[in-house]
């Protein structure tokens, strides 16, 4: 890592609603929610057993990487998209894998649960502290996303248009936060060539655990924030603020996109121009898994987020 230390970001348990809004949502500032959680049935029921056996059948997305092709030196979004191959297997199937043969790296990644396993979502009632926003817009990719994979998943480091909760129910997730008025000029996000739709606008070239200083030198006076997401918690990532998320154990992973009302008034007209924009891309691009990254952000706003 290029960094002495990192910030840390704040934990609270079970704050006010009206307190995360105030302080967190509304600043855009990153907090870490643990103890709020227990209700959700998902806490006390998910594991590998409990979706081979449920799941088993369906057929998933899986972002496919071999022994040796993750890691330092292929951990930006260049070589995550170098060596990505999708496939589609059984969920069962994925699960063995993850038993069997860890090292191979495959992960469902941003899986639309809620369409595909209608059963779950008995499991997860609403987000206490997204319940009162925006969930669901018409044209934008918003909602609840699934992740099952092994230890040693890496995100490259990319921004999302939306603010979101990432919440553990099985492992824990390391969390690397860039404040967002570093990302353009640190991170340089937008800066990454890439010939299909919107990959660039989103995604850093940076790779965070082997950064090429020579190529990018402004990486080196960023602020990072580290946090440590267990069972249990979420960590809600505002809108614009760079991040990449590493895997320490085998991990089941709920994310959790929306936004509040003043978000939203203050980003249109320019963010439902972006929907029609990137509907019309959507057309395009069926058919071409690979070229996504299976990273599978919601459409940016018009802020570049």
């Amino acid at each position: 890592m290029p960094y002495d230390e990192f910030l840390q970001i704040e934990t609270l348990v079970r704050p006010r609603e009206e307190d995360f809004q105030k302080y967190f949502m509304a600043r855009e500032r990153p907090v870490k929610i643990a103890g709020a959680l227990g209700h959700w049935p998902a806490m006390q029921k998910w594991s590998l057993d409990y979706f081979q056996e449920k799941f088993g059948d369906e057929s998933v997305r899986v972002e496919c990487f071999e022994a040796g092709q993750r890691g330092p030196g292929n951990n930006s979004a260049q070589g995550y998209l170098k060596n990505q191959r999708i496939q589609k297997l059984k969920l069962g199937e994925l699960i063995q894998i993850l038993r069997d043969q860890p090292e191979l790296m495959y992960y469902m990644a941003s899986h639309p649960f809620r369409k595909s396993f209608p059963g779950l979502r008995e499991d997860l009632p609403a987000h206490p502290y997204a319940r009162r926003h925006i969930r669901r817009i018409p044209g934008a990719q918003m909602g609840s996303y699934l992740w099952i994979g092994p230890k040693g998943t890496h995100s490259p480091m990319h921004i999302d248009p939306m603010p979101n909760f990432l919440t553990q129910v099985i492992g824990r997730k390391k969390v690397y936060l860039f404040p967002s008025e570093q990302v353009r000029k640190n991170l340089y996000i937008g800066q990454f060539e890439r010939a299909t739709y919107t990959v660039a606008d989103l995604f850093s070239p940076v790779d965070m655990e082997n950064p090429d200083f020579d190529k990018y030198p402004n990486f080196r006076y960023c602020t990072p924030y580290e946090v440590v997401i267990e069972p249990g918690e979420s960590l809600h990532i505002p809108r614009n603020w760079g991040h990449c998320v590493i895997s320490m154990d085998v991990s089941i992973s709920v994310s959790t996109f929306f936004i509040s009302y003043p978000q939203l008034f203050k980003l249109a007209p320019g963010f439902f121009g972006d929907v029609v924009k990137r509907a019309f891309a959507g057309r395009r691009r069926n058919g071409m898994d690979n070229e996504r990254a299976g990273l599978n952000p919601p459409p940016r706003s018009g802020n570049a987020s």
